[in-house]
């Protein structure tokens, strides 16, 4: 099992196994793969992350959070992707999503603090099992995820604060930065700001 997976799956009770109740859209993993090359070793990876990195279920499907955050490490291994330019990819899926024609319609009628005070429902419509908290101000806001231990390593903290700045982008916020302020085994908190 290539590097990057092995040592994210090694932290985990029970491997790819873990944390069952714990699911994601697939609509999240099919937008970050879209953005990155496809093929590689797929033989490398356990069998069924290795199928669902071939063949993702349908956009609406509910998919095991941990084989989500395990096919990020597997696009990393079986295609030389450093963090950073991964990091990268998940802005662009991410920026993708806050796109589409539900975001482009909420954007002109709310304001950056109004789209993240609803970010905690609207982030139990795509995770089952990960809260969000949000606490938001004038040009500020504080997010804090709580999740199993180990479940969202620093990279998927640091992936979900990026995915906090296309949300405010999208409700034409400006200037936005985005910053963990601590990533931990069992939660994380992000500082997200605009103009």
């Amino acid at each position: 099992m290539p590097g990057e997976v092995a040592r994210y799956l090694e932290r985990l009770p029970e491997g790819l196994e873990s944390y069952p109740r714990h699911l994601v859209k697939s609509s999240l993993l099919r937008g970050m793969l879209a953005e990155c090359p496809s093929g590689g070793d797929l033989e490398l990876l356990p069998p069924a992350l290795a199928q669902i990195v071939a063949e993702p279920p349908p956009p609406s499907a509910w998919i095991p959070e941990v084989c989500f955050v395990a096919a990020h490490f597997a696009m990393q291994d079986l295609h030389a992707i450093d963090a950073d330019d991964m990091l990268e990819r998940t802005y662009r899926a991410n920026a993708k999503l806050t796109g589409s024609r539900m975001y482009r319609a909420l954007a002109r009628v709310a304001s950056p603090g109004l789209l993240l005070r609803g970010a905690a429902t609207s982030w139990g419509l795509i995770h089952r099992g990960v809260s969000l908290r949000v606490s938001a101000r004038d040009g500020e806001a504080e997010l804090t995820l709580r999740h199993p231990p180990h479940l969202y390593p620093e990279l998927a903290h640091r992936s979900a604060a990026l995915g906090f700045r296309a949300v405010v982008e999208a409700a034409n916020g400006k200037g936005v930065t985005a910053e963990v302020l601590s990533s931990g085994p069992e939660s994380a908190s992000v500082r997200v700001r605009w103009r």
